[in-house]
């Protein structure tokens, strides 16, 4: 007589990478298109805040739209270790899509709480540059100060403990993940947090530049993304640091001068 058993789940050897570069492909394609069509100017910080008739929800949520492409394209191809890392382990699960799709909702809802921060800080400074005179006559200053903020940021304590926390996926998921959904919630949210506190002040550059620069947006794309997956990564913050101090001070010195610095 032979009895039958319930055969065990077999690891997926499938990679998630090429899901996650196309998705962050569909979003830079996305964003070039917009650009091309002056899409993404209704969903700007800028009209957002200050020149759209819109009714606040709807702006919020076409804010909360743009943010979310702008973020797949940016942030997506830096989660790729931890993401092969959690399809791994979950692929030992019966049902692995319920822990994955909270991981990924927890990465999200990290992330747009950080852009709706963001934004609420901006509001504050166009209020500021309304009220003070030189300030609003010398614009390109705010550029040069956050620049200056990112370039300092990159050699902080806080900064190098994400980092290695960002590059060490396998301690990271030691530490958080159960074999459940609530699982990967806790490991989406270790997992953006530690994101965040690598890249918050580098994504604050986009806020002050304009999504509608591709070579910054580019730029700090390629530094994220080196920062955390590349064999040298640990070595990028010194020179980067000095690029980012460079150009806020240029920006800044002709922000001064009451000149038009070039983004």
């Amino acid at each position: 007589m032979t009895t039958s058993t319930a055969a065990a789940p077999r690891p997926s050897t499938r990679d998630p990478a090429r899901v996650v570069l196309l998705l962050a492909g569909a979003c830079w394609a996305g964003i070039i298109v917009a650009l091309a069509t002056s899409g993404l100017d209704i969903a700007s910080h800028d009209t957002v805040i200050e020149h759209s008739s819109l009714p606040i929800p709807a702006r919020l949520g076409l804010f909360a739209a743009a943010w979310f492409v702008m973020l797949g394209a940016m942030m997506l191809p830096t989660t790729i270790p931890m993401a092969r890392v959690l399809w791994v382990v979950t692929s030992r699960r019966a049902r692995p899509g319920a822990a994955r799709g909270a991981f990924w909702a927890a990465y999200g809802l990290v992330w747009l709480a950080f852009a709706f921060v963001a934004l609420a800080g901006d509001t504050q400074v166009h209020n500021l540059v309304h009220h003070w005179g030189w300030l609003e006559s010398h614009e390109q200053v705010i550029l040069g100060a956050t620049l200056v903020l990112a370039g300092a940021y990159q050699r902080s304590p806080l900064k190098e403990a994400c980092l290695r926390a960002c590059r060490s996926p396998l301690s990271l998921l030691a530490q958080h993940y159960t074999s459940s959904a609530a699982g990967g919630w806790r490991v989406g949210l270790a997992h953006a947090l530690s994101c965040l506190g690598c890249c918050w002040a580098l994504m604050l550059v986009m806020f002050a530049t304009g999504v509608a620069s591709l070579l910054w947006m580019a730029g700090l794309t390629a530094v994220m993304v080196l920062e955390k997956i590349s064999p040298w990564g640990a070595r990028l913050s010194g020179p980067v640091a000095a690029v980012l101090l460079a150009a806020g001070a240029v920006v800044v010195g002709i922000g001064v001068a009451g000149g038009a610095a070039p983004v």
